[in-house]
């Protein structure tokens, strides 16, 4: 039987992170992310229970957040 060590690299695909390392990353929640994926206001990539974030998406939604009147949305 093969064992998943995720301590390994929390950079899976090309451009894409899990979760927790994106919350790092960005600063938002991990239950924020994941209604963000499951809603399609972000890209990503989802294996069984785990998601993936594109990176790049994410960039893209924290500047879109940063730049809105409404900063509700920010990091924090």
């Amino acid at each position: 039987m093969v064992s998943f060590n995720q301590t390994v690299s929390p950079q899976v695909l090309n451009n894409h992170k899990s979760v927790q390392v994106a919350a790092k990353y960005s600063g938002y929640s991990l239950q924020y992310l994941r209604r963000l994926l499951r809603n399609s206001k972000i890209e990503g990539i989802k294996i069984g229970q785990l998601w993936l974030i594109d990176i790049s998406a994410l960039d893209i939604y924290i500047e879109q957040a940063l730049d809105a009147t409404d900063q509700r949305f920010g990091p924090k």
